[in-house]
Protein backbone atom coordinates (compact mmCIF):
# COMPACT_ATOMS: atom_id res chain seq x y z
CA UNK A 1 0.00 0.00 0.00
CA UNK A 2 2.80 2.40 0.87
CA UNK A 3 4.54 1.75 -2.47
CA UNK A 4 1.35 2.53 -4.35
CA UNK A 5 0.99 5.85 -2.53
CA UNK A 6 4.60 6.72 -3.35
CA UNK A 7 4.05 6.03 -7.05
CA UNK A 8 0.93 8.18 -7.04
CA UNK A 9 2.75 11.01 -5.29
CA UNK A 10 5.61 10.82 -7.87
CA UNK A 11 3.17 11.01 -10.79
CA UNK A 12 1.69 14.23 -9.41
CA UNK A 13 5.09 16.00 -9.27
CA UNK A 14 4.66 17.54 -12.82
CA UNK A 15 7.29 18.29 -15.60
CA UNK A 16 10.90 19.07 -14.90
CA UNK A 17 12.50 22.39 -15.91
CA UNK A 18 14.35 20.73 -18.79
CA UNK A 19 11.16 19.28 -20.16
CA UNK A 20 9.50 22.71 -19.99
CA UNK A 21 12.39 24.31 -21.92
CA UNK A 22 12.30 21.66 -24.60
CA UNK A 23 8.55 22.06 -24.98
CA UNK A 24 8.88 25.84 -25.27
CA UNK A 25 11.58 25.52 -27.93
CA UNK A 26 9.45 23.17 -29.98
CA UNK A 27 6.50 25.54 -29.67
CA UNK A 28 8.66 28.52 -30.73
CA UNK A 29 9.95 26.70 -33.80
CA UNK A 30 6.47 25.71 -34.85
CA UNK A 31 5.20 29.25 -34.21
CA UNK A 32 7.98 30.82 -36.27
CA UNK A 33 7.19 28.52 -39.16
CA UNK A 34 3.51 29.38 -38.97
CA UNK A 35 4.32 33.11 -38.70
CA UNK A 36 6.66 32.95 -41.70
CA UNK A 37 4.02 31.17 -43.71
CA UNK A 38 1.38 33.76 -42.78
CA UNK A 39 3.78 36.63 -43.61
CA UNK A 40 4.60 35.11 -46.99
CA UNK A 41 0.95 34.54 -47.79
CA UNK A 42 0.11 38.13 -46.84
CA UNK A 43 3.02 39.51 -48.92
CA UNK A 44 2.03 37.44 -51.94
CA UNK A 45 -1.59 38.48 -51.56
CA UNK A 46 -0.63 42.16 -51.29
CA UNK A 47 1.74 41.89 -54.25
CA UNK A 48 -0.85 40.10 -56.36
CA UNK A 49 -3.41 42.74 -55.52
CA UNK A 50 -0.96 45.52 -56.42
CA UNK A 51 -0.03 43.69 -59.63
CA UNK A 52 -3.68 43.52 -60.68
CA UNK A 53 -4.01 47.27 -60.12
CA UNK A 54 -0.74 47.90 -62.01
CA UNK A 55 -1.96 45.76 -64.91
CA UNK A 56 -5.16 47.78 -65.13
CA UNK A 57 -3.17 51.04 -65.08
CA UNK A 58 -0.86 49.79 -67.85
CA UNK A 59 -3.81 48.68 -69.96
CA UNK A 60 -5.47 52.03 -69.42
CA UNK A 61 -2.32 53.89 -70.50
CA UNK A 62 -2.07 51.75 -73.65
CA UNK A 63 -5.71 52.55 -74.48
CA UNK A 64 -5.05 56.25 -74.03
CA UNK A 65 -1.99 56.02 -76.30
CA UNK A 66 -3.99 54.25 -78.98
CA UNK A 67 -6.63 56.96 -78.73
CA UNK A 68 -4.07 59.71 -79.47
CA UNK A 69 -5.18 61.82 -82.40
CA UNK A 70 -1.66 62.30 -83.76
CA UNK A 71 1.13 59.81 -83.17
CA UNK A 72 3.66 62.65 -83.60
CA UNK A 73 2.35 64.26 -80.39
CA UNK A 74 2.79 61.11 -78.31
CA UNK A 75 5.92 61.47 -76.15
CA UNK A 76 7.66 59.90 -73.18
CA UNK A 77 5.84 60.58 -69.94
CA UNK A 78 5.96 59.58 -66.27
CA UNK A 79 3.37 60.16 -63.56
CA UNK A 80 2.22 58.65 -60.26
CA UNK A 81 -1.20 57.49 -59.11
CA UNK A 82 -2.28 56.44 -55.61
CA UNK A 83 -4.71 53.51 -55.33
CA UNK A 84 -5.53 51.32 -52.30
CA UNK A 85 -2.80 53.01 -50.31
CA UNK A 86 -0.05 52.22 -52.87
CA UNK A 87 1.69 54.83 -55.04
CA UNK A 88 2.08 53.50 -58.58
CA UNK A 89 4.58 55.02 -61.02
CA UNK A 90 3.47 54.81 -64.66
CA UNK A 91 6.24 55.37 -67.24
CA UNK A 92 5.60 55.60 -70.97
CA UNK A 93 8.48 55.46 -73.46
CA UNK A 94 8.14 55.93 -77.19
CA UNK A 95 10.40 55.33 -80.18
CA UNK A 96 9.94 55.33 -83.92
CA UNK A 97 10.70 52.05 -85.66
CA UNK A 98 11.99 52.46 -89.24
CA UNK A 99 12.32 49.84 -91.92
CA UNK A 100 15.65 48.80 -90.38
CA UNK A 101 13.65 47.50 -87.35
CA UNK A 102 15.90 49.39 -84.91
CA UNK A 103 14.52 52.15 -82.70
CA UNK A 104 15.05 55.56 -84.29
CA UNK A 105 15.06 58.74 -82.24
CA UNK A 106 15.13 62.22 -83.72
CA UNK A 107 18.90 62.14 -83.20
CA UNK A 108 19.49 59.03 -85.32
CA UNK A 109 18.62 58.22 -88.88
CA UNK A 110 17.87 54.99 -90.69
CA UNK A 111 15.25 53.68 -93.05
CA UNK A 112 11.78 55.05 -93.63
CA UNK A 113 9.60 55.59 -90.55
CA UNK A 114 6.97 52.86 -90.24
CA UNK A 115 5.33 52.98 -86.83
CA UNK A 116 5.87 54.05 -83.23
CA UNK A 117 6.60 51.60 -80.45
CA UNK A 118 4.94 52.37 -77.12
CA UNK A 119 6.20 50.75 -73.92
CA UNK A 120 4.33 51.23 -70.62
CA UNK A 121 5.95 50.20 -67.35
CA UNK A 122 4.26 50.33 -63.94
CA UNK A 123 6.13 49.98 -60.63
CA UNK A 124 5.11 50.38 -57.00
CA UNK A 125 6.85 50.48 -53.60
CA UNK A 126 7.60 47.26 -51.70
CA UNK A 127 7.64 45.10 -54.80
CA UNK A 128 8.65 41.55 -53.91
CA UNK A 129 12.31 40.80 -54.53
CA UNK A 130 12.79 39.08 -57.86
CA UNK A 131 9.48 40.21 -59.36
CA UNK A 132 9.35 42.27 -62.54
CA UNK A 133 7.39 45.49 -63.15
CA UNK A 134 4.20 45.28 -65.17
CA UNK A 135 5.00 46.08 -68.81
CA UNK A 136 2.77 46.48 -71.85
CA UNK A 137 3.86 47.15 -75.43
CA UNK A 138 1.93 48.32 -78.42
CA UNK A 139 2.60 49.66 -81.91
CA UNK A 140 0.96 52.71 -83.44
CA UNK A 141 0.97 53.72 -87.08
CA UNK A 142 0.21 57.27 -88.28
CA UNK A 143 -3.26 57.91 -89.65
CA UNK A 144 -1.80 59.32 -92.86
CA UNK A 145 0.95 57.94 -95.01
CA UNK A 146 4.23 59.64 -94.10
CA UNK A 147 6.59 57.77 -96.41
CA UNK A 148 7.17 57.99 -100.12
CA UNK A 149 9.68 55.70 -101.87
CA UNK A 150 10.90 58.69 -103.90
CA UNK A 151 11.23 61.09 -100.95
CA UNK A 152 12.99 61.17 -97.58
CA UNK A 153 12.66 62.40 -94.00
CA UNK A 154 14.80 64.69 -91.83
CA UNK A 155 14.81 64.00 -88.08
CA UNK A 156 15.89 67.07 -86.07
CA UNK A 157 16.93 66.87 -82.40
CA UNK A 158 17.57 69.91 -80.19
CA UNK A 159 19.13 69.21 -76.77
CA UNK A 160 19.58 71.71 -73.92
CA UNK A 161 22.35 72.03 -71.35
CA UNK A 162 20.58 69.67 -68.94
CA UNK A 163 20.59 66.87 -71.50
CA UNK A 164 16.85 67.15 -72.07
CA UNK A 165 15.08 68.32 -75.20
CA UNK A 166 14.59 72.01 -75.96
CA UNK A 167 10.97 72.61 -76.97
CA UNK A 168 9.54 75.45 -79.06
CA UNK A 169 12.63 75.90 -81.24
CA UNK A 170 11.92 76.93 -84.83
CA UNK A 171 13.44 74.67 -87.47
CA UNK A 172 14.08 75.32 -91.17
CA UNK A 173 15.62 73.48 -94.11
CA UNK A 174 16.81 75.12 -97.34
CA UNK A 175 18.62 73.69 -100.38
CA UNK A 176 22.39 73.77 -99.96
CA UNK A 177 25.00 74.44 -102.62
CA UNK A 178 25.31 72.23 -104.56
CA UNK A 179 21.69 71.24 -104.03
CA UNK A 180 21.91 67.84 -105.76
CA UNK A 181 18.15 67.98 -106.37
CA UNK A 182 17.07 69.56 -103.08
CA UNK A 183 13.93 71.70 -103.25
CA UNK A 184 12.42 74.41 -101.06
CA UNK A 185 9.94 73.09 -98.52
CA UNK A 186 6.27 73.68 -99.33
CA UNK A 187 5.39 74.10 -95.65
CA UNK A 188 7.41 75.23 -92.64
CA UNK A 189 8.38 72.46 -90.20
CA UNK A 190 6.64 72.52 -86.82
CA UNK A 191 8.75 73.71 -83.86
CA UNK A 192 10.42 71.10 -81.67
CA UNK A 193 8.16 69.17 -79.30
CA UNK A 194 8.56 68.45 -75.58
CA UNK A 195 11.39 66.04 -76.34
CA UNK A 196 13.22 68.56 -78.52
CA UNK A 197 12.28 66.72 -81.72
CA UNK A 198 10.65 67.59 -84.99
CA UNK A 199 10.19 65.64 -88.21
CA UNK A 200 10.42 67.11 -91.72
CA UNK A 201 8.47 64.69 -93.89
CA UNK A 202 8.39 63.99 -97.63
CA UNK A 203 11.56 65.89 -98.51
CA UNK A 204 13.00 65.75 -102.03
CA UNK A 205 16.41 64.00 -102.09
CA UNK A 206 19.41 66.32 -102.07
CA UNK A 207 21.60 68.47 -99.82
CA UNK A 208 19.95 70.71 -97.22
CA UNK A 209 21.07 73.28 -94.69
CA UNK A 210 19.02 72.56 -91.58
CA UNK A 211 18.84 75.51 -89.17
CA UNK A 212 17.36 76.25 -85.75
CA UNK A 213 16.46 79.60 -84.23
CA UNK A 214 15.02 81.05 -81.06
CA UNK A 215 15.59 84.43 -79.45
CA UNK A 216 18.22 84.36 -76.69
CA UNK A 217 19.39 80.83 -77.50
CA UNK A 218 22.97 79.74 -78.18
CA UNK A 219 24.78 76.58 -79.31
CA UNK A 220 27.55 74.83 -77.41
CA UNK A 221 29.96 76.40 -79.93
CA UNK A 222 28.73 79.92 -79.15
CA UNK A 223 26.57 80.45 -82.25
CA UNK A 224 23.45 82.48 -81.57
CA UNK A 225 22.23 83.52 -85.03
CA UNK A 226 20.38 80.64 -86.74
CA UNK A 227 23.08 77.94 -86.55
CA UNK A 228 22.83 75.37 -89.33
CA UNK A 229 24.16 71.98 -90.34
CA UNK A 230 24.45 70.29 -93.71
CA UNK A 231 22.65 66.98 -94.24
CA UNK A 232 21.98 64.77 -97.23
CA UNK A 233 18.53 63.32 -97.83
CA UNK A 234 18.32 60.02 -99.69
CA UNK A 235 15.09 58.69 -101.14
CA UNK A 236 13.35 56.17 -98.90
CA UNK A 237 15.47 56.90 -95.80
CA UNK A 238 15.55 59.24 -92.81
CA UNK A 239 18.59 61.44 -92.14
CA UNK A 240 19.20 63.05 -88.76
CA UNK A 241 20.56 66.36 -87.50
CA UNK A 242 21.30 67.11 -83.85
CA UNK A 243 21.91 70.48 -82.15
CA UNK A 244 23.01 71.44 -78.65
CA UNK A 245 20.93 74.60 -78.34
CA UNK A 246 19.54 76.30 -75.25
CA UNK A 247 18.86 79.70 -73.69
CA UNK A 248 22.21 81.37 -73.07
CA UNK A 249 23.67 81.78 -69.59
CA UNK A 250 25.57 85.01 -68.93
CA UNK A 251 28.96 84.89 -67.20
CA UNK A 252 30.13 88.22 -65.76
CA UNK A 253 33.90 87.79 -65.80
CA UNK A 254 36.40 89.70 -63.64
CA UNK A 255 40.07 89.21 -64.47
CA UNK A 256 42.91 88.91 -61.96
CA UNK A 257 40.55 89.04 -58.94
CA UNK A 258 37.09 90.18 -57.93
CA UNK A 259 38.59 93.64 -57.36
CA UNK A 260 41.62 94.27 -59.57
CA UNK A 261 44.28 96.89 -58.77
CA UNK A 262 43.86 100.23 -60.52
CA UNK A 263 47.43 100.35 -61.86
CA UNK A 264 47.14 97.21 -64.05
CA UNK A 265 46.95 97.08 -67.84
CA UNK A 266 45.61 94.09 -69.80
CA UNK A 267 46.07 93.08 -73.42
CA UNK A 268 43.43 94.22 -75.89
CA UNK A 269 43.49 90.96 -77.89
CA UNK A 270 43.63 88.20 -75.28
CA UNK A 271 41.38 85.16 -75.67
CA UNK A 272 39.55 83.66 -72.72
CA UNK A 273 39.16 79.87 -72.60
CA UNK A 274 36.13 78.34 -70.91
CA UNK A 275 36.76 74.68 -70.10
CA UNK A 276 33.92 72.24 -69.47
CA UNK A 277 33.63 68.47 -69.40
CA UNK A 278 32.54 68.75 -73.04
CA UNK A 279 35.64 70.57 -74.29
CA UNK A 280 37.10 74.07 -74.58
CA UNK A 281 35.28 77.15 -75.84
CA UNK A 282 37.37 80.25 -76.64
CA UNK A 283 36.08 83.82 -76.65
CA UNK A 284 38.11 86.53 -78.36
CA UNK A 285 38.02 90.21 -77.44
CA UNK A 286 39.32 93.55 -78.65
CA UNK A 287 38.92 95.24 -75.27
CA UNK A 288 41.51 95.82 -72.57
CA UNK A 289 38.86 96.02 -69.88
CA UNK A 290 39.43 93.99 -66.72
CA UNK A 291 35.82 92.78 -66.83
CA UNK A 292 33.42 91.61 -69.51
CA UNK A 293 30.21 89.60 -69.96
CA UNK A 294 30.13 86.42 -72.02
CA UNK A 295 27.11 84.38 -73.15
CA UNK A 296 27.74 80.63 -72.98
CA UNK A 297 25.83 77.42 -73.48
CA UNK A 298 24.40 76.43 -70.05
CA UNK A 299 26.15 73.11 -69.50
CA UNK A 300 24.99 71.81 -66.13
CA UNK A 301 28.57 70.86 -65.19
CA UNK A 302 29.70 74.49 -65.57
CA UNK A 303 32.95 76.05 -66.75
CA UNK A 304 36.43 76.87 -65.48
CA UNK A 305 37.65 80.18 -66.91
CA UNK A 306 41.28 80.41 -68.06
CA UNK A 307 43.05 83.54 -69.26
CA UNK A 308 44.67 83.08 -72.65
CA UNK A 309 44.52 80.48 -75.40
CA UNK A 310 44.31 77.03 -73.83
CA UNK A 311 44.84 74.04 -76.15
CA UNK A 312 45.08 70.64 -74.48
CA UNK A 313 48.30 68.73 -74.93
CA UNK A 314 47.92 65.67 -77.22
CA UNK A 315 47.80 62.35 -75.37
CA UNK A 316 50.02 60.79 -78.02
CA UNK A 317 53.62 61.69 -77.11
CA UNK A 318 54.62 61.37 -80.77
CA UNK A 319 51.99 63.86 -81.97
CA UNK A 320 53.27 66.99 -83.68
CA UNK A 321 50.05 68.98 -83.10
CA UNK A 322 50.45 72.38 -81.45
CA UNK A 323 49.22 72.82 -77.90
CA UNK A 324 49.19 75.46 -75.19
CA UNK A 325 48.89 73.91 -71.73
CA UNK A 326 50.50 76.77 -69.78
CA UNK A 327 47.29 78.82 -69.13
CA UNK A 328 45.77 75.94 -67.13
CA UNK A 329 46.98 76.15 -63.50
CA UNK A 330 45.84 72.57 -62.85
CA UNK A 331 48.65 71.32 -65.12
CA UNK A 332 51.46 72.99 -63.15
CA UNK A 333 52.96 70.32 -60.88
CA UNK A 334 53.33 70.69 -57.15
CA UNK A 335 56.89 71.61 -56.25
CA UNK A 336 58.97 71.97 -53.09
CA UNK A 337 61.55 74.77 -53.08
CA UNK A 338 63.75 75.38 -50.04
CA UNK A 339 61.36 73.38 -47.89
CA UNK A 340 58.28 75.34 -49.07
CA UNK A 341 55.54 73.58 -51.06
CA UNK A 342 54.12 75.47 -54.03
CA UNK A 343 50.86 74.37 -55.65
CA UNK A 344 48.13 75.86 -57.83
CA UNK A 345 44.88 76.83 -56.09
CA UNK A 346 42.03 74.51 -57.04
CA UNK A 347 39.46 76.06 -59.38
CA UNK A 348 35.85 74.95 -59.02
CA UNK A 349 33.59 75.02 -62.12
CA UNK A 350 31.01 77.82 -62.25
CA UNK A 351 27.56 76.96 -63.62
CA UNK A 352 24.47 78.99 -64.45
CA UNK A 353 20.94 77.98 -65.40
CA UNK A 354 19.57 78.95 -68.83
CA UNK A 355 18.73 82.66 -68.88
CA UNK A 356 20.51 83.36 -65.58
CA UNK A 357 23.76 85.24 -64.92
CA UNK A 358 26.63 84.38 -62.59
CA UNK A 359 29.93 85.97 -61.53
CA UNK A 360 33.24 84.36 -62.48
CA UNK A 361 36.82 85.29 -61.59
CA UNK A 362 39.53 84.41 -64.11
CA UNK A 363 42.90 84.63 -62.31
CA UNK A 364 45.99 86.03 -64.03
CA UNK A 365 49.57 86.83 -63.14
CA UNK A 366 50.97 90.33 -62.66
CA UNK A 367 54.35 91.40 -64.06
CA UNK A 368 56.08 94.50 -62.72
CA UNK A 369 56.74 96.96 -65.58
CA UNK A 370 56.94 100.19 -63.60
CA UNK A 371 60.33 100.98 -65.13
CA UNK A 372 58.84 101.15 -68.65
CA UNK A 373 55.58 102.98 -67.88
CA UNK A 374 54.46 105.09 -70.81
CA UNK A 375 55.79 102.63 -73.41
CA UNK A 376 54.01 100.41 -75.88
CA UNK A 377 54.81 96.72 -75.33
CA UNK A 378 53.88 93.23 -76.49
CA UNK A 379 54.26 89.73 -75.02
CA UNK A 380 54.86 86.57 -77.06
CA UNK A 381 54.63 83.03 -75.72
CA UNK A 382 57.96 81.23 -75.73
CA UNK A 383 59.64 78.04 -74.58
CA UNK A 384 59.69 77.57 -70.80
CA UNK A 385 62.68 78.76 -68.80
CA UNK A 386 64.79 75.90 -67.47
CA UNK A 387 63.52 74.79 -64.07
CA UNK A 388 60.19 76.67 -64.23
CA UNK A 389 57.93 73.54 -64.49
CA UNK A 390 55.86 75.39 -67.11
CA UNK A 391 53.77 72.66 -68.87
CA UNK A 392 54.56 74.35 -72.18
CA UNK A 393 52.98 76.11 -75.14
CA UNK A 394 53.98 75.37 -78.73
CA UNK A 395 51.22 77.56 -80.16
CA UNK A 396 52.56 81.02 -80.98
CA UNK A 397 50.49 83.60 -79.08
CA UNK A 398 51.18 87.35 -79.12
CA UNK A 399 49.40 89.79 -76.82
CA UNK A 400 49.49 93.49 -77.65
CA UNK A 401 49.11 96.28 -75.10
CA UNK A 402 48.06 99.85 -75.62
CA UNK A 403 50.58 102.49 -74.63
CA UNK A 404 51.01 102.12 -70.88
CA UNK A 405 49.87 104.95 -68.66
CA UNK A 406 52.52 106.77 -66.68
CA UNK A 407 51.00 105.30 -63.51
CA UNK A 408 51.06 101.69 -64.74
CA UNK A 409 52.82 99.37 -62.32
CA UNK A 410 51.92 95.94 -63.75
CA UNK A 411 50.62 94.18 -66.82
CA UNK A 412 48.28 91.19 -66.51
CA UNK A 413 49.40 88.05 -68.36
CA UNK A 414 48.06 84.50 -68.65
CA UNK A 415 50.11 81.85 -66.91
CA UNK A 416 53.12 80.68 -68.89
CA UNK A 417 56.45 81.91 -70.21
CA UNK A 418 56.52 85.17 -72.14
CA UNK A 419 59.05 87.26 -73.99
CA UNK A 420 58.28 90.95 -73.50
CA UNK A 421 59.34 93.55 -76.06
CA UNK A 422 59.19 97.34 -76.14
CA UNK A 423 58.42 99.54 -79.13
CA UNK A 424 61.35 101.86 -79.79
CA UNK A 425 61.65 104.07 -82.91
CA UNK A 426 59.34 101.83 -84.93
CA UNK A 427 61.04 98.57 -83.95
CA UNK A 428 60.44 95.96 -81.26
CA UNK A 429 63.33 95.70 -78.82
CA UNK A 430 63.76 93.03 -76.15
CA UNK A 431 63.80 94.30 -72.59
CA UNK A 432 66.85 94.04 -70.40
CA UNK A 433 67.21 92.02 -67.22
CA UNK A 434 66.54 95.05 -65.03
CA UNK A 435 63.29 96.01 -66.71
CA UNK A 436 61.18 93.06 -65.48
CA UNK A 437 60.78 91.93 -61.90
CA UNK A 438 58.86 88.66 -61.52
CA UNK A 439 59.87 85.60 -59.49
CA UNK A 440 60.16 82.24 -61.22
CA UNK A 441 59.35 79.45 -58.76
CA UNK A 442 62.16 76.91 -58.80
CA UNK A 443 63.94 78.53 -61.75
CA UNK A 444 67.68 78.21 -62.11
CA UNK A 445 68.25 80.44 -65.14
CA UNK A 446 67.26 84.02 -65.84
CA UNK A 447 66.85 85.11 -69.45
CA UNK A 448 66.71 88.71 -70.61
CA UNK A 449 63.20 89.88 -71.62
CA UNK A 450 61.68 86.51 -70.64
CA UNK A 451 59.42 86.05 -67.62
CA UNK A 452 57.52 83.05 -66.29
CA UNK A 453 54.10 83.84 -64.85
CA UNK A 454 53.57 81.03 -62.35
CA UNK A 455 50.14 80.27 -60.81
CA UNK A 456 51.54 78.30 -57.84
CA UNK A 457 51.58 79.80 -54.39
CA UNK A 458 53.18 78.72 -51.14
CA UNK A 459 50.95 76.50 -49.04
Amino acid sequence: MLRVLQRLRSSDAGMSLLEVLVAMMIFAIVSLGVLQTLTTVLAITRDNRARVVATNLAAQEVDLARDAGDVFTLFDDTYTKTLNGDVFTVSRSTAWVPSSNADATCGSGGGTLQYKRINVEVTWPNMRVGTEPVQFDTLLAPNDRINDPDLGTILVSVIGGSGEGSSGVSVGATPASPSEGAQSLSTSPVPTDDEGCTFILKVAPGNYNVSVSRSGYITDEGQSSSPSQLTQVVAGTASSVSFNYDEAARFDVDYIAATAPADVEMSRDMDTSFVSTYGVHSESSSSSSLSRSVDLFPWRSGYVGLAGTYIAKPEDPDSTANYCASPNPALWPEEVVAGVTYRSPAAAPVAANPGDSVDMVVPMGLVDVSSIAGSRIRATSTAPVVGSSDPGCTESVTLNFDRLNSSTQHIALPYGTWEIERRVSGSWVSLGLGDILSPIVGATDTVASVVTVDPRVAS
